[in-house]
Parts: structure tokens; sequence; C-alpha cells
């Protein structure tokens, strides 16, 4: 574990990884990847033939004033943006005994998703730990880490491609035989791609440069020839 991850952090990212394996078996499993250029990160991602999934974590030892930045920062590469937050971080609400999660004094609470700084719901939040809550398990919604079925044909976000290193996005353009040379900067082989290839082609090769990489923390690199065109 490295120095400057908490044994709380950890903890939940154990989780979420084991998670992402099994909703996502053929996924590889990234830590700690800049989203941005700029230096935004995602805390884990799981980067399939044709999809990425971005997920950020918030132990019981963060704030979530930084989330609704690094939120956006996901959803602008990622098909699908998660955060795995303490279960601190829940707001208790008076309600009735169907959707209860407890009874206190005669009065019966259940326990919701923040709104603030950021709305979060089912569909983009994960609670740890993963637990039955509710006293009727099916109203208990928060008992259960999903993710929509992957849906194919549907391309990655045009800012995906800042994700990739100089020599990744000249690879690419070497694939979409497009012309690159020692000279070509980013931005003019981003704005090639972008103009010249189609979503399809942009996300399977997207995603192929990120299984290939060589990462400090992540699963070993995945290399499949000719999947990027």
């Amino acid at each position: 574990m490295p120095a400057y991850r908490s044994p709380a952090e950890a903890e939940i990212r154990e989780a979420v990884v084991a998670r992402l394996r099994e909703i996502r078996p053929q996924s590889r499993i990234i830590h700690e990847i800049n989203v941005k250029q700029s230096g935004c990160r995602a805390d884990v991602i799981a980067v399939g033939l044709e999809e990425i999934v971005a997920v950020e974590i918030k132990s019981e030892r963060d704030k979530l004033d930084r989330l609704p930045d690094q939120m956006a920062a996901m959803k602008s590469v990622a098909h699908h943006c998660l955060v795995a937050l303490h279960e601190k971080f829940l707001v208790e609400q008076e309600t009735n005994v169907h959707a209860a999660h407890y009874e206190r004094d005669g009065t019966y609470y259940l326990k919701i998703l923040p709104t603030d700084p950021v709305r979060l719901n089912h569909g983009n939040a994960w609670v740890y730990s993963l637990r039955a809550r509710a006293l009727r398990p099916n109203y208990d919604y928060l008992g259960s880490w999903d993710l929509p079925v992957q849906h194919h044909m549907v391309a990655l976000p045009c800012a995906a491609l800042d994700m990739l290193w100089r020599a990744e996005l000249a690879t690419l353009c070497v694939a979409q035989r497009l012309s690159t040379g020692r000279r070509s900067t980013r931005s003019s082989m981003m704005q090639d791609l972008r103009w010249m290839c189609s979503g399809k082609e942009l996300t399977r090769g997207i995603c192929a440069a990120l299984r290939a990489r060589e990462c400090i923390e992540g699963d070993p690199p995945i290399r499949e020839e000719g999947r990027a065109a």
C-alpha cells in the first residue's frame, strides 16, 4: 500500500476492486490514473475493450467538498462514473415502517445519500460497507453495488483522449493511418483523431492504449493486436 494511502481508504478500495472484478471480469483495473493532464485523478478505473468505469473513493477520513469537480472530471472520460463512499456520509431522515432502517423512540428512520455538495443516487454511488440496512429487504436500495448492463456501440466522450500520453496518441494515429511526426503535439494529434475517426474507433483505441499501458499500480498490461482499429 502506498504511504500516502490511509488504511481507511485502502479498505474501501479493496472492496471496490473486488466488486468490479465480479461485474466486469474482463476489464483491467488501474489505480490512480490522471483523467486530465492538469492532474485530476480517478482513484480506480476498470477498462474493458469498449468501456471505462471510473470510481472515486471517499473514506471516513475524507470530505466531499471536491467531489463535484472530481465527478465532473470522471464523467468527461468514462462511460460510468461512481463514488464509493463511507456510510458516515449518509443522512438520517424520518420515514415509515416499510422503508425504515431502524426505529428510535417510536419514530422510524432511514439513511439516504447526501445531496450536497453533489446529488448522489443509487445509480452513481456505492455505500461502504456493503450490507443490508433496511428492516424490510425489498426497500434496501443501498444494500447492493451494481452497474448498468454494459452497452456496446456507446462512444466514450471525446475528452477521454486527454488521458493518453503523447506516445499513445501517436500509436493511435498510426493505427488510424493518420500522418504524425516528431513535431506533432498532443493537441494536434487529438484534433486530428477527433476529426477523422468515428466514436467506435476512438473508444476502442483509447481502451486498447489504457489496457496496454505500463502502470505503477494496476493489473498487468493487456495487449490485443489489431484491436485499436
